[in-house]
Order: C-alpha cells, then structure tokens, then sequence
C-alpha cells in the first residue's frame, strides 16, 4: 500500500493502521470483559461502585495494550514535509555516455548514427525535468565534457557540437566512460544516477558489462540506446540480400547483456534515428518516496511524539500493577 495522506500529515507504513486497530479493539474488549461482573447483575450500580471503590473500573484498563496500540501507531511513519524538501533533487542525476568513435559516422540511419544520438541527447535533456544531468564522451579515450547541472544550456550547447574527431584517440573505451562516469556520480553525491549509454555497440565486452554490474550494485541503473542495423552491410547497399552480419554492424546480443547488467532497458533507433522512449520510465524517482535512501532527505519523523505518549501509559500499568 502506498502512503496515505492526513493533511500536512503523510502516513508512509498505513498497513500499521490495521494494527494499531487490532490491538485497540481488544484493549476496549478487556475493559467491558472486566466490568461485566456476576455482582453487577444483583447489586445496584451506586452499591457495587461503593463496595467495589470503582476498582473494577480502575483496573479494566489494560495500559499494556494501550501501550502497544501506539506504538503500532508510530510504525506507521507519520511524517511532515522538511522545510529543505527540494534538496533530494539534488541527490538524482542523469548522465549521458555518448559514443563518438568514427564507426558513428555511418549512415545507415538517417542521416548518421551520430546525428541520430544527438537528437536523442535534446530529447533527453527535455525530458530529465528538474534533475541535474552530465554527459560524458568517449571514443579511444572517455572525457566529461558536461559536468552534473541543472541549467541544461551548457548540456545542449555541447551536444549540438559532437562529432567525430573531438576525441583524439580512435577506438571504442566505453569501460573508461563507465569508470568516469562512476566517479561523477561519486563526486555528485547522487544516491540514484540514471546513465544512457548511446552507442552502436562498440566497446561493449566483459569489461563494460562488469563496469555496469557495479553501478548496478550500487544501486543505480544503466538503459542502452543503440544505433545503426542490425544484419546486412554497414552503408545498406542496394542489392545485398546476404542478411550477414556486418562488422559495423551493431551487436544485438552484447547491447542486451549490456542492459541486463544494468538493471535498464535496450532500446534502437529506427532508420530515421528515432527513439520510443515509451519503455522508458522517465519520470521514475520523480517523487522521493520512490526511493528509500531519499526519504530522509525529505521527510521529518514525527513519531517520537506518539513514543511520548507511551510514557504515561506505561507508568499507570506499573502503578496498577504495584497496587495489586
């Protein structure tokens, strides 16, 4: 059951409700069960309470149980929101790995797989809301280029500008990307990082896919955009019905593994570099309540009022207990 919402005052664990119930019924049904006495039904009521000094009464109350009920009461989490409950905005990210090695230069997605995965990048950007995101480059050789913020005019600047070439070094080092972007999210303190690997499959071997357990492990997640076909020859050309894998070809089978390591989803490009984000869960973490590790940074405990309460109640059933 999710929370439940009492005014200012939001209940995280409401199941305890049932409890908390449970425990006050029988704690009503102790004292009626004590009162109910055999003199009551011969005697006037005026007689019994006078014989009796309203003891019956007195110790119908089971405080013990009383007791319980509220602390049952305090595990349903009652909290407020902090006066500071934006600073968990701060604490999730999204970090973008952008493949700009030369085999992004193909065409087999219109117009190239590059310019495909930087419209993909504008779309991301659009749709991170108020997060902070970063983005990241590689090719032989990883570098952030855009460091975690939330004025999203440096990300879009810098991704309107990739192409191949701006790293130096040939080849395809996604491990070094993976490892750089860990120690951002490291840096950035984030306690959920969302990274989106856009890449035509190059670089991913077991070093990539130990690189995303990791960050699996640590609780984030990794989704795998990928472009570029599938089978056939790398430029499409007409009159090849071979269906073989090319070798510029993107790997299907490697960008699967890739995402199943990473708790996160693969999704490809269609020849005109469109992504359906529709199996993406974009706005998850949009609340703080999704999250365990960010309720603290949003909510103040208020059950230790509801402990005090306990106090009085435990010490009248000491009290009633010494009288006996």
């Amino acid at each position: 059951m999710s929370s439940l919402n009492l005014g200012p005052l939001v209940l995280l664990q409401p199941l305890w409700l049932i409890v908390a119930l449970i425990l006050a019924i029988i704690a009503l049904r102790r004292v009626q069960n004590t009162m109910n006495n055999d003199w009551q039904k011969i005697m006037s009521p005026a007689v019994f309470e006078f014989l009796s000094l309203g003891l019956y009464q007195r110790h119908g109350v089971h405080w013990a149980l009383w007791s319980a009920t509220v602390a049952a009461l305090c595990l349903t989490q009652p909290v407020v929101r902090s006066t500071d409950d934006e600073t968990w905005r701060h604490s999730i990210g999204w970090i973008m790995v952008m493949d700009v090695s030369r085999s992004m230069t193909l065409n087999d997605t219109v117009p190239s797989r590059l310019s495909a995965a930087r419209q993909t990048l504008s779309v991301l950007s659009e749709k991170s809301g108020a997060r902070p995101i970063a983005m990241i480059i590689y090719a032989g050789d990883a570098f952030l280029i855009a460091p975690p913020a939330f004025d999203k005019s440096v990300f879009d600047e810098n991704a309107a500008l990739l192409e191949y070439g701006i790293v130096e070094t040939d080849g395809s080092n996604l491990t070094r990307a993976l490892s750089l972007a860990s120690s951002v999210i490291a840096d950035s303190g984030f306690v959920v990082a969302r990274v989106f690997v856009l890449t035509d499959t190059g670089g991913i071997n077991a070093s990539s896919i130990s690189a995303v357990s990791y960050l699996a492990e640590n609780g984030h997640t990794t989704d795998v955009l990928t472009f570029g076909t599938t089978t056939g020859t790398a430029n499409g050309a007409e009159g090849d019905t071979s269906g073989a894998l090319s070798p510029t070809a993107i790997n299907r089978p490697l960008a699967e593994n890739l995402a199943t390591a990473g708790n996160g989803q693969l999704l490809f490009a269609n020849g005109f570099g469109v992504v359906d984000f529709n199996r993406l869960s974009l706005t998850e973490h949009g609340s703080a309540s999704t999250h365990a590790d960010l309720k603290t940074l949003v909510w103040a405990d208020q059950s230790h009022w509801l402990l005090l309460l306990c106090l009085p109640l435990l010490l009248f059933q000491f009290h009633r207990e010494t009288q006996r």
